[in-house]
């Protein structure tokens, strides 16, 4: 059985990433929002520094999570001690309630990445909310099937052969749906640092930097700063990413 409380661990651990939620979707935005309007009066706000783990696998009680500031990844330890990453939220995700539908401990450790500020619910807190609002446990398992779903299409993802077409898919997520109706000059912005956009997306820093100046040089991308770009054209950006797929 887990122990359970937040403990600190290393932050320099060998790591990989299988999966990670970098880019926000608006189905799982609107369940998110759905379920804290239902948990907005149980909520209270606690803080972990950074390094600081939320719970440990296999813990039985925890908490609800609803990030305020801060970025928390969720990871398995490996038999060899690495560190497979399956997921990183940030600031208005929710997370950290499965447990408390299964009944089950915690897959995996959740570590702060950094200075985190968070809205909690307890476990007994949150079982005695569902009960009394069903609705709240429907959002709930809303929230996880879209998860998982977008779990599925980002291992999809990372078994298309190619960084190019890998990073251009990568970076056409980042484009909100209305923005990639214009076809030409959209800015955006990398949601975590490029060295951890690059393991999200199962590659060494080296081939993700290669991966953006091909794209550059293919007058498909602008670099407007640390993290920032402009899509010079959605459409040619698309192609790159279909192409390896095909």
């Amino acid at each position: 059985m887990g122990r359970s409380g937040p403990q600190v661990m290393p932050t320099s651990a060998r790591t990989s990433t299988i999966t990670s939620d970098l880019w926000p979707d608006p189905e799982l935005q609107d369940s998110a929002r759905e379920a804290l309007n239902l948990l907005r009066d149980h909520l209270h706000v606690r803080h972990f520094r950074r390094g600081e783990l939320l719970w440990r696998e296999g813990d039985t009680t925890g908490m609800l999570v609803s990030l305020r500031a801060g970025r928390v990844k969720i990871y398995r330890l490996l038999p060899n001690a690495r560190e497979v990453t399956l997921f990183l939220f940030g600031p208005g995700d929710l997370f950290g309630f499965l447990p408390f539908l299964d009944g089950k401990g915690y897959p995996a450790y959740a570590q702060a990445m950094e200075d985190v500020e968070a809205d909690v619910m307890a476990r007994t807190a949150l079982l005695q909310a569902m009960r009394a609002e069903p609705e709240l446990a429907i959002a709930l398992v809303a929230l996880l099937g879209g998860r998982l779903r977008a779990s599925f299409d980002l291992i999809r993802s990372l078994s298309t052969p190619g960084a190019s077409a890998r990073v251009a898919g990568a970076l056409l997520a980042l484009i909100p749906p209305e923005a990639s109706l214009t076809g030409n000059r959209v800015a955006v912005r990398l949601p975590v640092s490029a060295h951890e956009f690059a393991g999200a997306l199962g590659l060494v820093p080296e081939t993700f930097s290669r991966a953006l100046t091909g794209l550059v040089q293919d007058g498909i991308l602008e670099r407007a700063g640390p993290g920032r770009y402009r899509v010079l054209a959605v459409d040619a950006l698309r192609k790159a990413a279909d192409t390896a797929a095909t």
